[in-house]
């Protein structure tokens, strides 16, 4: 009978410590958006955001900007119109976006991240150093539409 109480023993402290450590953290990586209808926060936004503008997809892009959308590059700020004409103008290569931080006030969405990107403004290449963002996103009716984004070169200040 000991033998068997310390094998069940044995058996229920490995158990216990299985599920401990499957509880403790998330064994599947979030699920990506594949679309805007199924985006359930800040970095799906960004991530669909840069795929249409990389797909050239204008109207999806626009749709997702608000008519008051402001834009914040360095040396220039542009409304809405100037913004889609400055990403009609963008050739882009590849990108990659991480160090993402998104902070909610009500209807309102802060995201904050960082991208590397590769391609052409207006046939002149894109700078090879990281970018941070900040999109401010907010929700209205079923969606989410980006109201301002600022970008500036990470060797800026800080």
């Amino acid at each position: 009978m000991p033998a068997m109480t310390k094998a069940r023993t044995l058996w229920l402290c490995a158990l216990a410590a299985a599920l401990a450590a499957c509880s403790a953290c998330t064994m599947w990586k979030e699920k990506p958006a594949n679309s805007w209808s199924s985006a359930t926060g800040g970095e799906h936004f960004e991530r669909l955001m840069w795929r249409d503008v990389k797909a050239q997809h204008w109207a999806e892009v626009e749709s997702h900007l608000a008519p008051a959308f402001v834009s914040l590059y360095p040396g220039a700020t542009r409304d809405r119109a100037a913004t889609m004409d400055y990403l009609k103008s963008l050739a882009l290569a590849d990108y990659t976006l991480g160090d993402f931080n998104t902070t909610t006030n009500g209807a309102d969405m802060v995201v904050t991240y960082t991208a590397r990107v590769t391609g052409t403004y207006q046939g002149q290449p894109l700078p090879a150093e990281p970018i941070r963002m900040m999109t401010v996103w907010q929700q209205v009716t079923k969606s989410w539409i980006a109201i301002a984004h600022s970008e500036t070169l990470a060797s800026g200040p800080h």
